[in-house]
């Protein structure tokens, strides 16, 4: 997800938000614990969490295999919302450690009956009070509220577990699904395979992009792989649609020359530097010459209408979704000057940056 930041009009990212969540109530709370997830209770999967903190793998897997089924407060805190005890012999969540005042808490998620937003805290000291058992209630329907309610008018937001599952999705696209269920079968089948070949050793919560034909529609697929804490094997797939215009990139799906796929992804997340032909023909380990060659064959554009392209979609995003001044956008997308975006952008789009957020 991104929002408008108020104070910045900078466009603040939603995965920074499951991380500051739990830190957040760590400050305020005084936590050791925290764990966070849209889980199917269940059956609840470790690639559900979003975030955890003073927790251990084996215990993490434990609860998700087995531990679950005898747990006390999650099935009161399914029954009233939350529910409140001492860890070890209830195992409230993943790994929250023993012997620790626990509050569990499972909020219905808005799009489906098999899905809920699971909290857990912990911590030594003392017992929760009424007013702090409020103060984590609150906090887990700002976190729902902030995924389910993109802020954009084309933004779809969606989870995506390790096997292709859907795990969640704003409101707005659940309902996409379940018109169309090809967007959703084509974006399991295509994302996975194409950010492998484009992105080697492909990183958790790196950024990436690609453009992809969704049920017959191009759509601008921004995501990153994440997984609620190291050593958890189990990893999601966290994914920013928005619908592409005629004039931003065209859909590319996998090609048959690694080096084109592998020049795409370079391309895509150096966009604000503009790499030119030769630092990608090096990249790649090739001439400008033979590379200018394949990348055009197989991706049927050019390395430099490929990322100018990229550059314009995301100025238009920000155009759309920001208060950033024109001149900061066409920093943030990677043109040399005021003029030579402003300039671009009315000869490819066919009307002035100032004009096109007039129109949003």
């Amino acid at each position: 997800m991104h929002t408008a930041d108020s104070s910045s009009g900078a466009i603040v990212p939603w995965r920074e938000g499951p991380s500051g969540f739990t830190d957040h109530l760590k400050r305020e709370l005084g936590v050791d614990g925290v764990v966070l997830g849209v889980i199917d209770p269940r059956r609840p999967g470790a690639d559900e969490l979003l975030a955890v903190q003073g927790a251990k793998r084996a215990d993490i897997e434990q609860w998700c295999q087995k531990n679950y089924k005898t747990d006390a407060l999650l099935r009161d805190a399914r029954k009233k919302g939350v529910a409140v005890g001492k860890t070890g012999k209830t195992k409230p969540g993943p790994a929250l450690p023993a012997s620790r005042h626990a509050a569990v808490y499972v909020l219905p998620a808005v799009t489906g009956l098999d899905r809920a937003w699971y909290l857990a805290l912990s911590r030594k000291a003392r017992a929760f009070s009424d007013n702090e058992l409020r103060l984590g209630d609150l906090a887990l329907r700002m976190v729902r509220s902030q995924f389910d309610h993109t802020g954009e008018a084309d933004l779809g937001r969606v989870l995506l577990g390790d096997d292709n599952r859907l795990i969640h999705a704003d409101p707005r696209t659940e309902a996409l699904f379940l018109k169309s269920p090809k967007v959703l079968s084509d974006l399991a089948d295509q994302l996975q395979p194409i950010a492998e070949q484009r992105w080697e050793g492909l990183e958790d919560q790196d950024l990436h992009e690609v453009t992809l034909s969704l049920g017959g529609r191009a759509t601008w697929v921004r995501f990153y792989r994440g997984r609620a804490s190291r050593g958890i094997d189990r990893r999601h797939l966290y994914i920013e649609l928005r619908k592409s215009a005629k004039d931003d990139l065209p859909t590319v799906g996998l090609v048959e020359d690694e080096r084109t796929a592998l020049a795409m992804g370079y391309l895509s997340d150096n966009l604000i530097d503009t790499p030119g032909l030769t630092e990608l023909a090096e990249y790649v380990e090739t001439s400008p010459f033979h590379f200018h060659r394949l990348f055009s064959r197989h991706a049927k554009i050019s390395p430099k209408h490929f990322l100018l392209r990229t550059q314009l979609q995301h100025a238009k995003w920000l155009l759309r979704a920001s208060r950033e001044q024109i001149g900061q956008v066409s920093i943030l997308s990677g043109f040399s000057s005021h003029g030579h975006f402003t300039a671009t952008f009315h000869k490819m789009v066919g009307i002035s940056p100032s004009h096109y957020r007039e129109k949003f």
